[in-house]
Parts: structure tokens; sequence; C-alpha cells
């Protein structure tokens, strides 16, 4: 894999390419505009699909996609630091959007010509994409939304997902489901189809404006050109994997370490009231004030520094992917040396960005803990982002790793535990 700059890979607003420079130049002031809105949005548990619109019209939500389809172009290292921007701005917009993310970046690669140019021109022109993909009390690997022929041909769609993040801010929804014969199929539904019904009922402390909501289907008509046998994502691009969903939860947490400094710098810059047995009349002149925002700002350099090794890790592999023709495979040891790497930024950054959104309240009183400043959100959207993929779990990949040699899971799926058979005496 070939090494990145550091100014490539930085956080920071950077000199890129000239595509980069239009693009951010565009995007900051939708991103200001998202942060100043943050808390109060979030307060009044406001879905604003203004804001995503805003996103997709500045051309966030079409970064990668070839200029000939109406995107930017971006490479993966130029668009990652403008995600991370937004995640600062406000990390439910990041999380609301990784579905479409990931989808953009599995139509790039993707062997069907026609399937890809539809889709890259819809993106190009704006349209953003949600999913309906996870349902709950099922076992493992087990669907009950079917996708199946009626008596006259047309394909409907009959289910209830849940988790369905980023749908009322869509315009497509992907959707698993499973055909007549119980095996696996995907559609790609309009979110104003009808027959579907979209729902905010997501009950989490944190990540509380991703429209991670229920999703419901009944007798929803599909095109026959939006079934897919094989999904969007063919699997034939391993880094487009779990790699890159985790990825999205490590940008989002470390969009939220900048976050914590710019917010904690803010107060103390702000506040008069100060503590007899303080080190100075003013916050701002206190010695152990400023070490207290010295170690948020060392923390997000470190969320940082672990995000950076991703993202050339990660953009490596694409790039390999991207080269390698039909029936080649990229060698197993690079597969392994990036979940490993995506592993441990993980158990970093998640860490490091829980422990920060914590001592961020140790820079003032009482006035810190004011509902209209909201500071608290950065634990409760850092600390549901780490629960997606529990931090336990991926350590013992990583032990396994380090002590005998086992190539990391790279694929997961939730589900229930098998009910256990009744005993009768």
């Amino acid at each position: 894999m070939t090494a990145t700059s550091l100014s490539t890979l930085s956080t920071r607003p950077h000199h890129g390419s000239e595509a980069y420079r239009a693009a951010r130049e565009r995007l900051a002031p939708v991103f200001a505009e998202i942060a100043a809105s943050a808390a109060r949005r979030e307060a009044d548990r406001h879905i604003d699909r203004g804001a995503v619109r805003a996103l997709a019209a500045a051309g966030f939500t079409a970064l990668r996609v070839p200029v000939e389809y109406g995107g930017s172009g971006l490479t993966f290292a130029e668009q990652a630091p403008l995600i991370v921007e937004l995640a600062a701005a406000d990390s439910n917009l990041v999380q609301a959007l990784r579905a479409h993310l990931i989808n953009q970046e599995n139509l790039l690669g993707h062997p069907d010509e026609a399937l890809r140019d539809r889709w890259l021109r819809r993106l190009g022109a704006g349209a953003v994409v949600g999913n309906a993909i996870t349902e709950i009390n099922n076992s493992v690997g087990e669907g009950t939304t079917t996708l199946i022929r009626d008596e006259e041909g047309t394909w409907r769609l009959n289910g209830t997902k849940y988790y369905s993040t980023g749908t009322l801010y869509a315009d497509w929804i992907i959707v698993a489901a499973v055909d007549a014969a119980g095996e696996e199929i995907a559609a790609t539904v309009s979110a104003d189809a009808e027959g579907v019904t979209l729902l905010d009922d997501w009950d989490g402390f944190g990540q509380q404006l991703t429209a991670s909501g229920t999703t419901v289907f009944a007798d929803t008509p599909v095109a026959a050109e939006e079934v897919y046998a094989g999904g969007l994502d063919d699997g034939t691009r391993v880094a487009t994997g779990q790699a890159s969903w985790q990825f999205l939860h490590l940008v989002a947490l470390t969009g939220i370490a900048e976050a914590i400094v710019r917010d904690g710098a803010e107060y103390v810059r702000g506040r008069r009231r100060s503590f007899s047995h303080g080190t100075a009349e003013l916050p701002r002149e206190d010695s152990q004030v400023l070490q207290v925002v010295g170690e948020l700002s060392a923390a997000a350099f470190g969320a940082r520094a672990a995000y950076d090794s991703v993202v050339t890790a990660l953009g490596g592999v694409l790039e390999q992917e991207a080269a390698l023709t039909a029936g080649e495979q990229l060698p197993e040891v690079d597969v392994d040396e990036l979940y490993v790497r995506v592993y441990q930024a993980q158990q970093v950054i998640a860490k490091t960005v829980l422990a920060a959104a914590t001592q961020l309240f140790e820079v003032g009183g009482a006035s810190a803990l004011s509902q209209t400043k909201r500071l608290d959100r950065h634990w409760r959207n850092a600390r549901v982002l780490a629960n997606h993929n529990p931090l336990i779990y991926r350590a013992r990949l990583l032990g396994g790793w380090e002590v005998n040699g086992t190539g990391p899971e790279r694929s997961y799926r939730v589900g229930s535990a098998p009910a256990a058979p009744s005993s009768t005496k």
C-alpha cells in the first residue's frame, strides 16, 4: 500500500486537489450552519430533512461520484476529512448517511455496468439513500421480510425493519429480504412508495437524530430493475464490508472528539465565574482549567492519529481492489491486516473519546450542565456509537490474532438465540 501524506489525511482543512478545495468551499457554510443548530435540534428532537438536502445540494452526498455523473470525483482520502468535519458539526448526520456513503463506495466498483450507471447518476443528481436491513426477535441469519412476485408478476415487499438508520432523510431505501424460496434478496425502494411507513421511534439516549426508527412495508411494489438477487454490494470488495461500516463509526467518533475540544474551549473563553480555590480570577487564565482543555486536545489528536491510520489502510485496499481484474482476489494477509488495523483503531478511538466526553465537564461548574448547551450529547452520542459493535468482541479477535495468528472475522450478524426446547416430565 502506498503511503499518503499527513496533510492529505488531516481532519483539519488542508490544501488538497482543486476538486477537494472546491468541495470544501461549498460545504464549509453548510457545516457551520449545522453546527450552530445541533444542540437546539437535539433538544427539540427535530429530524431536519433540510440539513440533509443542503448537504446534498452542496455535493456532500456525491463526493466520491465521478464528475461525469455529477459528483466531485474525490479520492477516498480527500472525502474522509470532510466526513469528519460533518461529524464535528453533528455526528447524527454522519450516522444517518452511513448507508448512503457505503452504498456510494460499493457502486464505484460494481461489475454490473447498467446498475452502476443508473445509480451513480442518481447519486450525482443528489439522491440520498437510507437502509432497512435489520430485524428483531429473529435468529441469526433469519429474515422475515419477503420480496415475492404476485399473481400479476409484480414484485411485492412485505415486512417490518428496525434500526432503519437514515430512512427519514432518504429518497431511496435499501431493503434486505428473502424470496419465495427463502433465499436472500435485496431491493431499492423509493421512500415515498406505496405501502411504505417510516417511524421515528428510535429510543436510544444518544444519536437521537439519526432517524434509526422502524420501517414498515405493506405490499409495496418494487420495479424489476430495483431487485437484486445478490444485493447492491456483490460481495467481491472486502474493503467495503465491515471495515467500511466500522470506519464510519470511527469517523463519527473522531468528529465528536473535535467537537469536544471546540465546545470546551468556547465554554471556557466565555465563562467569567470562577471558584475561590481556583488559580486565577477568570477560568480562561486558570492553569488547571487550561490543563483540562489541553488534555482534551491531546485526546482528539490521539483519535485523529488512529483514524488517519485507518484512512491509509482502507484507502490502500480500495485502490488495490479497484485494480483487480475479474476473478482476482486480494491477498488474505492484506485483508487480515486491514481488519486488525480497523479493530485496533476502534479500541483506541472509542475509549479515548468516551473518556474525553466525561472529562469535558471538569472545565466548569454547574453551568456546564445546562440543557441549553447540551454538552452531554457528546458522551451520549459517543456511547451509542461505541455500543453498535461491542468493544469486548473486537478486543478478543485482536487477542486471537496476536497470540494464535487467527485471522480476524470480517463480518457478523445479530440475532436472537433460538428458543430453548420445552421440557416435560
